[in-house]
């Protein structure tokens, strides 16, 4: 396990999400203010129409990047180069193919079908340059999660990161000169497939050995790429199912305002967990390296420092962010009306729950070992959304997020099966912690509720110092009850460890 790896891959994780919420905050007040509200619609239905192609994968680039890291820390680099050239050429196929068919939109009246005023040759250019831009980041990811092999993760996350950045300014340049929408998606495919050839030349000369070569394809082993590729993709058709259909069905039975409320509180609470998600993403590379070595002690002690780290900082981010939304929404978008507190109160838990979530599964996806995980993920969402028609019909907004907190606790309780499975020739997990940390955040969420119903009537400056309040109080709490101690005295001891090896 090395602490100076994920330090980096953290850091660099942290970069992109910072990168994430600046195009989050920035491009929706510039694109409304140079060209309106109802044309800013029609470019996020341009968007949305191509947004489904990402899927398209199977979650092929995912499975590759892992399988060939596996391999190559087991030093068998021909099985390496075998598993990549010949997802390579299957990513290569699906890419041809998409493109041609995408093609057909030069034929289609797709603006008549999207009920859009742009004109048909502007709208077709734009969803096949969006079109292509989707494709090409296939390639690109593939590509940059190469480095996972490497032990250089962290290399490939700040080259998607430097790309979101050029990627943004172009967009936020043409916008300000009112550029057609066809103009600003050919800029964004153009500058993807510029940087992913750059990530190619970085990869070839930081590892020429791992580098794909579309020689060592088989054929004969597609099949055995697809089907756990599939699994992956179950996880992207479960993402649809948690957070785009539900907004479709509130927009249908309870009406803009509805969703407008759901989606801006969902958004602050993602964002706020993106902390807790780059301390869990860091790990996966980690993960991988170690499985792949079968170094077992190591990847079970990773387990467990782990999470005591995620575990304390959960119930600070949820109930934090709990307390300060309507800080967040008035300084954001600058409408305080649309804060709900009850509907954060649920969002909280839910936040709160996922976060346990994200932990313990990340051990599955970075191992390639997810199949279950994708099956439970999959169906427990399926059934959540069919229960969530009459949910949201009696109760609303309420009725759905109670489904989904039942949902999320219902999937910590099997993947805490799964990675007993993962780890039973070796360990036995100890999964107390995860009961400790229900039972404080509903401590913590029963305080919280209370302030926040009275945070309607608070001015800003209130709220702010009763959020700080929380957050210290909570992590002072969190700090004994999760072992951090421990962790501290880890982290010390391969400090002491790291500084006598080395040479005065």
């Amino acid at each position: 396990m090395s602490l100076r790896r994920i330090v980096k891959t953290t850091g660099a994780l942290m970069s992109f999400q910072g990168i994430n919420l600046l195009i989050q905050l920035l491009l929706p007040p510039i694109f409304l203010r140079h060209y309106g509200i109802e044309a800013y619609g029609e470019w996020l239905t341009l968007a949305a129409t191509v947004g489904y192609l990402s899927s398209l994968n199977f979650g092929l680039t995912w499975y590759s990047n892992n399988q060939v890291a596996i391999f190559y820390n087991r030093g068998e680099l021909e099985e390496a180069n075998t598993i990549q050239a010949t997802s390579l050429v299957l990513l290569l196929g699906i890419i041809t193919a998409i493109s041609l068919i995408t093609a057909l939109v030069f034929v289609l009246p797709v603006n008549q079908w999207l009920g859009l005023k742009t004109p048909q040759f502007v709208v077709s250019c734009t969803i096949y340059f969006l079109g292509l831009q989707v494709l090409a980041r296939m390639l690109f990811g593939y590509f940059g999660g190469t480095f996972l092999a490497l032990g250089a993760a962290h290399r490939g996350t700040n080259w998607t990161t430097t790309q979101a950045l050029i990627n943004t300014l172009g967009t936020v340049a043409l916008a300000f000169g009112h550029a057609p929408f066809s103009l600003i998606a050919a800029q964004q495919m153009l500058t993807l497939v510029f940087f992913c050839g750059l990530v190619m030349v970085d990869l070839y000369r930081k590892g020429p050995e791992i580098f794909p070569r579309l020689r060592y394809a088989d054929p004969k082993r597609f099949a055995e790429i697809l089907k756990p590729s599939g699994y992956f993709g179950m996880l992207f058709a479960a993402n649809f199912l948690v957070y785009q259909l539900p907004v479709m069905l509130m927009q249908r039975m309870l009406g803009p305002t509805s969703v407008v409320v759901f989606s801006l509180t969902r958004t602050i609470f993602s964002m706020s967990r993106q902390a807790l998600s780059a301390v869990t993403q860091a790990m996966g590379p980690e993960i991988t390296e170690l499985y792949g070595k079968r170094d077992w002690p190591r990847l079970v002690r990773l387990y467990e420092l782990s999470e005591r780290v995620v575990f304390a900082l959960v119930p600070a981010v949820s109930i934090g962010t709990l307390i300060a939304t309507p800080l967040l929404m008035t300084f954001w978008i600058h409408k305080r009306s649309l804060y709900d507190p009850y509907v954060c109160i649920v969002m909280a838990v839910i936040s709160g729950t996922m976060g346990i979530k994200e932990h313990k599964y990340t051990f599955q996806t970075s191992s390639n070992e997810h199949s279950d995980l994708a099956r439970v993920t999959f169906y427990s969402y399926l059934i959540m959304v069919v229960l969530s028609i009459p949910a949201i019909h009696f109760f609303g907004i309420l009725g759905f997020l109670s489904l989904w907190f039942i949902t999320e606790v219902v999937q910590v309780l099997v993947i805490l099966r799964v990675n007993e499975r993962l780890f039973a020739n070796v360990a036995k997990l100890d999964h107390s912690p995860v009961y400790k940390l229900f039972l404080f955040m509903g401590a913590a969420t029963a305080l919280g509720w209370w302030f926040a119903i009275q945070d309607v009537h608070r001015s800003l400056l209130q709220v702010a110092s009763i959020a700080i309040i929380f957050v210290v109080v909570l992590l002072a709490i969190s700090f004994p009850l999760f072992g951090l101690k421990e962790v501290r005295t880890y982290l010390r001891d391969r400090q002491r460890t790291a500084s006598e090896i080395l040479p005065n």
